[in-house]
């Protein structure tokens, strides 16, 4: 890593809701780039470390990577280039004979920024993008396909449809289960679907499953209108939430890379 180079970190503001008396609050939401997997990053360093063949690092990853586990299953503390692992027992013991409840008393792994991270991070500045987002903090964060675990947009339709975020739990006015849960042609943004009260089987803040009207080969835009503010409050005007990643029944067309992949979670 060049350690002269700055970065930058781009981020939206959205509007704090957990300060009721405060109008002028907002948190930083971070507009992250697309999921770096292992072989993306073995990709990059044997584009720039030609004498090193990627089955090679491919394979000092995954020694490592079991060395690693195997000395946290033995109790030891690791430290790494990126991180330093902890071992841990979560929960309350009570009385002083040391009987474990397997429920309360999991052995879990604390992970932190190692110092080689830590001085890295010196060298990356917040950048504001100049967006900022009135939605209370309601957002789509993921959209997955239960039948075939897919999360990069395409959908079964008449399939179960799995929606996580943040305050989209779709309610009418009145504060009665459901809004409304419709499916827009993502071209003219006409609605072609909406989906049946008797077909939704979780609506939560944060957690919404239904099974996907029967929708024909073709891209979508999935839109939720809710009156849900909080456990508490409910909207004077109906809030549209909309997925920023366009859903496809059928092919999903390569992007080549391009706006949609980076949307894909960890983004918006």
């Amino acid at each position: 890593m060049d350690l002269t180079k700055t970065y930058e970190w781009e981020f939206d503001l959205e509007e704090y809701t957990m300060t009721t008396d405060v109008s002028e609050d907002y948190l930083a939401r971070m507009k992250t780039g697309k999921t770096a997997d292992e072989e993306e990053i073995i990709k990059d360093i044997a584009i720039e470390r030609t004498d090193i063949r990627p089955e090679t690092l491919r394979m000092c990853n995954q020694l490592m990577g079991d060395k690693i586990i195997q000395k946290l299953c033995e109790g030891y503390i690791v430290s790494t280039q990126t991180a330093t692992y902890v071992p841990s027992i979560t929960g309350v013991f009570m009385g002083s004979t040391g009987n474990v409840d397997s429920t309360k008393n999991l052995c879990i792994v604390n992970i932190s920024n190692s110092q080689a991270l830590r001085k890295a991070l010196k060298n990356v500045k917040p950048k504001f993008s100049g967006l900022v987002r009135t939605m209370g903090g309601a957002r789509i964060a993921l959209v997955r396909d239960v039948r075939t675990k897919k999360t990069d947009g395409t959908i079964t339709p008449g399939g179960m449809i799995d929606v996580t975020g943040s305050n989209i739990r779709c309610l009418n006015a009145d504060g009665s289960d459901v809004g409304v849960i419709r499916f827009l042609n993502a071209d003219t943004r006409a609605e072609v679907a909406t989906v049946d009260a008797a077909e939704l089987g979780m609506n939560d803040p944060s957690h919404l499953m239904f099974n996907a009207p029967a929708l024909d080969e073709g891209a979508y835009i999935l839109q939720i209108e809710t009156y849900f503010s909080n456990a508490t409050t409910l909207l004077k005007q109906p809030r549209l939430i909309d997925y920023p990643v366009t859903l496809y029944v059928g092919e999903r067309p390569s992007t080549g890379g391009g706006e949609e992949e980076e949307e894909r979670p960890g983004g918006l």
